[in-house]
């Protein structure tokens, strides 16, 4: 029973407050006596309703025993007002009261009574809902105070997830240093995940380019996301190699992977002397080259990081002279459409098309179709990359 001193779940009542509201003074002292015996840390007493409203908010009550039959400000007034107040309003009230009635009830709780006892009062039933009303106010607290702990924790960790990505200022630097037009976007859900990508200034004429999307939400995939960029910090030059860094990640990843995940990622060399580009994909991410001539959908696949060592990964080059883009899309930017059904690469290169033919802001424009024509993105970290040679 929850009044058992070793249920675990019990209020801690040596923790709790309570104000016991009657204007006969030998009702208050009956009550705050069973109280104190049963272990409630502090019990004060009010006279009467005015001097209860007074006192509750420097007092700061867990439960108020309220007496209905008072002169001046009477149980249901008090009541009335209590609840008017939005920081009262899951306050625990216990009406204890010698009006009986069914209508007498009726009125207590349609004005914010939580529980009713009848007078004379009897100690055992008056402790016995005092702890249900204490524990279930601590119960309460303790949820709130976790889910508030939570949030400030889930914030934090997409902050720091967004201060990993590439800065507005070396964006531009990458930009002006190689001629490049170059947006991206990074929408977080409503969870922490797994997105990241970044930038690799290799020498003057190659620029390294990455994309990852971890499955799943939450902690996990936002861990895996950290160690990867960790791993990524220590790669050196494999940066400049797309599947020797896949291959380098898969198997440093498949023995740390936290719960269990997995990701898609694409590695990409941008060659301004060679004009190609030159890439490899684990999973199969979305990437598209276009230009004046149309717009291509990259067949990228390959194992998954995290899909266990031994995996191989395939170099793939498609030209990319001056006047062409590049766009990369993680799984989450088009995930399906109204009806539900997983758009196609010539649908969304048909899109990618649309957007780049479209004027400046071409990234903008598609992410725009994207929510207009498909219905998404869903509820997840949305990336996308756009790289224009001017």
């Amino acid at each position: 029973m929850i009044g058992d001193i070793d249920d675990p779940i019990a209020p801690d009542l040596a923790q709790c407050r309570v104000l016991v509201v009657d204007d006969n003074k030998l009702n208050r002292v009956v009550a705050t006596t069973f109280l104190e015996k049963a272990g409630v840390g502090q019990v004060a007493q009010a006279a009467d309703g005015a001097e209860a409203l007074a006192m509750i908010g420097e007092f700061a009550p867990d439960l108020v025993v309220l007496d209905l039959m008072m002169p001046g400000l009477d149980g249901h007034e008090t009541l009335r007002r209590l609840r008017a107040d939005p920081a009262q309003r899951s306050l625990p009230v216990l009406v204890v009261s010698a009006l009986g009635g069914i209508d007498d009830r009726t009125k207590a709780f349609a004005l914010g009574a939580t529980d009713y006892v009848e007078k004379p009062i009897n100690g055992a039933e008056l402790v016995a809902r005092a702890r249900v009303h204490l524990g279930n106010r601590q119960l309460v607290r303790r949820l709130t105070d976790y889910q508030e702990r939570s949030l400030r924790d889930m914030a934090m960790l997409r902050a720091m997830q967004a201060s990993l990505l590439p800065s507005p200022e070396l964006v531009d630097s990458v930009a002006d240093r190689y001629g490049l037009t170059l947006d991206s976007v990074f929408t977080a859900s409503s969870r922490v995940g797994g997105d990241l990508w970044g930038l690799f200034p290799l020498d003057e004429a190659r620029l390294g380019l990455w994309m990852v999307d971890f499955s799943g939400h939450g902690v996990p995939a936002a861990i895996n996301s950290l160690r990867l960029h960790m791993l990524l910090e220590r790669v050196g030059v494999t940066i400049a190699h797309p599947p020797a860094l896949l291959r380098d990640l898969n198997t440093q990843l498949a023995s740390m992977m936290f719960d269990g995940g997995h990701a898609t990622m694409v590695s990409a060399v941008l060659d301004f002397e060679d004009d190609r580009v030159i890439f490899a994909a684990a999973g199969e991410p979305r990437i598209f080259v276009g230009g004046p001539d149309g717009v291509q959908a990259l067949s990228a696949r390959g194992a998954p990081l995290g899909a266990g060592p031994g995996a191989n990964y395939e170099s793939r080059s498609v030209p990319f002279p001056k006047g062409s883009f590049l766009c990369i899309l993680s799984d989450a930017a088009v995930l399906a459409d109204h009806a539900g059904l997983v758009p196609g690469e010539a649908e969304l290169a048909a899109l990618v098309g649309s957007a780049a033919t479209a004027g400046s802001a071409p990234l903008g424009r598609l992410m725009a179709q994207v929510r207009d024509d498909l219905g998404g993105p869903a509820d997840d970290d949305v990336t996308a990359i756009w790289v224009g040679r001017s």
